[in-house]
């Protein structure tokens, strides 16, 4: 089977190296190639290999796609008036939790999308988030895109705006030399992002948060061989008329190789939306922050930046200081100093961003849970999550809220 690749111009060299005598058929942004299937995966290989660096490509099922340029962004009022959601969330996250999730993931042999093991850990993982909550609206479900690895979406409905969606993913799959028989655990690519995913939703959840905007969990299948699992299905909800109004992708989050916390990818993302994350992160944590450019398709939020959804991706270091095991059997909690004190971080910026998009707030019980443990303080208990939240909720009940 041949398919059209649109690859950074820059990785050009990398491509006599995967595969033999590729026939260029156009120039434009990049470079689209038209070249067998079976030579994606020494493609991606050779990429890193020559690069130190992931992807740089797309998979297009037309010319026509793969020429087209990306629609203009759509753009949506970002307000920060959810303090007391936010602030009561935060100190529910567990760094340990992470760890472990990592070290489940990481466990497979593989998370190839054609392998059996990465075929494998999709079910594991929405079996994993069908136990997360007893609600009968939420929903998890295996989306069957050819391979045997399949994209796993969990989905919270909105309340009073459900036809509106934010999105929130990382990729599942990951990826080495031998490709169905290889050696390659991905700790950090991406089992860290899909850890950090895990555990925004399993508090959300565990907290009863009830979004105003439908919020949707994924973990995308084929991101190492062209984001083939995010751009079905950005393709499929452009087709359908589905709104999502933001994207975050979470790639990569456990490796801390720079000098600060939170590094924003500035170049195919949304500025808007990059703003709306920095003033997150400075409202909600004391965490530091920068912007570096990833290049051309470095992961699956430049498949929503096409279709012109407002897309980011806060990623774990700066981009030349990247973990450079990935794709490789060294790609193991080793290289993270077996803790995941990097990735709880996003996992902050995560649930922020989950909850400031969505709105909302508790379901009744949890409301009057989160209400009690105020009224219950005693005056020398010093919480200041609790008292801080209980705060702001005052101050949004007057209308007193910050508006970006």
């Amino acid at each position: 089977m041949v398919r059209s690749i649109l690859l950074a111009g820059v990785l050009a060299t990398s491509i006599g190296t995967a595969a033999a005598a590729p026939k260029l058929v156009s120039i434009g942004p990049g470079e689209v190639l038209s070249l067998d299937e079976s030579a994606l995966l020494p493609l991606s290989v050779s990429i890193h290999e020559s690069s130190d660096r992931c992807g740089g490509y797309m998979v297009h099922e037309t010319m026509e796609d793969a020429l087209a340029a990306p629609e203009p962004e759509r753009p949506i009022e970002y307000t920060i008036d959810r303090g007391a959601v936010v602030r009561a969330i935060l100190p529910s996250l567990d760094a340990a939790r992470i760890l472990q999730t990592i070290k489940t993931l990481s466990s497979y042999k593989n998370r190839y999308y054609q392998s059996e093991s990465g075929a494998a850990v999709s079910y594991w993982l929405a079996d994993r988030w069908k136990k997360l909550s007893p609600r009968e609206d939420i929903s998890v479900e295996l989306v069957d895109q050819g391979y045997a690895q399949k994209t796993v979406v969990l989905t919270i409905p909105g309340t009073t705006k459900k036809d509106e969606v934010v999105v929130i993913g990382g990729h599942i799959d990951s990826i080495g030399r031998g490709g169905t028989d290889a050696n390659a655990p991905g700790a950090d690519d991406d089992a860290s992002g899909i850890a950090t995913l895990d555990e925004v939703a399993r508090v959300l959840l565990t907290n009863d948060y009830r979004p105003e905007r439908t919020i949707k969990f994924m973990a995308y299948a084929a991101e190492e061989v062209g984001l083939r699992g995010s751009l079905a299905i950005s393709k499929d909800y452009k087709k359908r008329g589905i709104n999502v109004v933001g994207a975050m992708q979470l790639d990569m989050t456990n490796y801390r190789g720079s000098d600060r916390d939170i590094w924003l990818a500035d170049d195919f993302t949304s500025q808007a939306q990059n703003k709306f994350i920095i003033d997150l992160v400075e409202t909600y944590t004391n965490f530091s922050w920068g912007s570096d450019r990833c290049g051309y398709a470095c992961s699956d939020h430049a498949a929503w930046h096409r279709t012109g959804v407002p897309a980011s991706m806060p990623h774990e270091a700066r981009f030349q200081d990247m973990n450079k095991k990935i794709h490789t059997n060294r790609d193991t909690l080793e290289m993270s100093d077996n803790n995941a004190s990097h990735a709880v971080k996003f996992a902050a910026v995560g649930a922020a961003y989950a909850i400031e998009m969505g709105k909302g707030g508790f379901g009744p019980a949890t409301a009057e849970c989160h209400m009690r443990d105020v009224r219950d303080l005693p005056v020398t208990d010093s919480r200041p999550f609790a008292i801080v939240g209980a705060l702001f909720g005052l101050l949004a009940l007057f209308g007193l809220t910050r508006r970006v």
